[in-house]
């Protein structure tokens, strides 16, 4: 009779096999990171570093310009004897100055975020509501690179009958590095505040519709 043989393994074989299948799963944990994880939570860190740099800097010029800045000061109307606006042109010097010193605002603010951490919860790269909040917390490090620019922008539009609403803004423009374990991302922030709301009763003449604003002015921030 034949006599079944009992298929025996050594305790070298044994642990060999272990160990080439934890790097294997090693391996595919690695990959799946890269690929599905890593994507998200640079995608999530962009977005919570761009809304902290966006509040710091609107904060920041707020603060520095909530109303103090009179229409009368940025650009200058001209009238004839009936009190009829012929004419209006840009304040160059007031313009540079309030753009000197909103990018002068604006970097101050962004400096001040270099270095501060943030923390996503791993759970929250899963896109499931349920496990947003467990898991490790990965730290997201802000860091203002580049320069920060400001220039003035505005808009017209109707605000009744015969009457014309001027609007001015300050846009201001920056980038700032997001940097997580293991790789770190330029995202660039925007954001635009309102200083200026007018109104122009009756017809409003061509020279303030094709006002011309100075170009706007830049400051590097801080890079340390």
């Amino acid at each position: 009779m034949w006599r079944r043989s009992r298929l025996t393994i050594s305790r070298e074989a044994s642990g060999f096999f272990l160990l080439v299948l934890f790097v294997f799963g090693l391996t595919r944990l690695g990959l799946f990171f890269d690929s599905n994880l890593l994507p998200a939570i640079l995608s999530i860190a962009e977005a919570r570093t761009n809304a902290l740099a966006i509040q710091a800097v609107n904060k920041a010029v707020a603060e520095k310009f909530a109303g103090n800045i009179l229409y009368e000061d940025v650009v200058i109307l001209h009238k004839d004897q009936g009190g009829k606006i012929v004419m209006a042109q840009t304040n160059s010097r007031e313009v540079n100055r309030l753009i000197a010193e909103t990018t002068l605002q604006a970097q101050g603010a962004l400096n001040a975020l270099s270095g501060e951490e943030l923390y996503i919860p791993l759970g929250m790269a899963l896109s499931n509501y349920l496990l947003a909040n467990l898991g490790p917390r990965v730290p997201v490090t802000i860091i203002p690179v580049g320069f920060v620019s400001t220039e003035i922008t505005d808009t017209f539009e109707q605000a009744g009958i015969n009457q014309v609403r001027h609007k001015i803004y300050l846009r201001i423009k920056a980038e700032v590095q997001v940097a997580i374990p293991l790789i770190s991302t330029v995202t660039h922030v925007s954001t635009t505040v309102p200083i200026i709301d007018a109104i122009y009763p009756g017809a409003v003449p061509d020279t303030v519709i094709n006002l011309k604003f100075p170009g706007g002015g830049s400051f590097p921030l801080r890079t340390e």
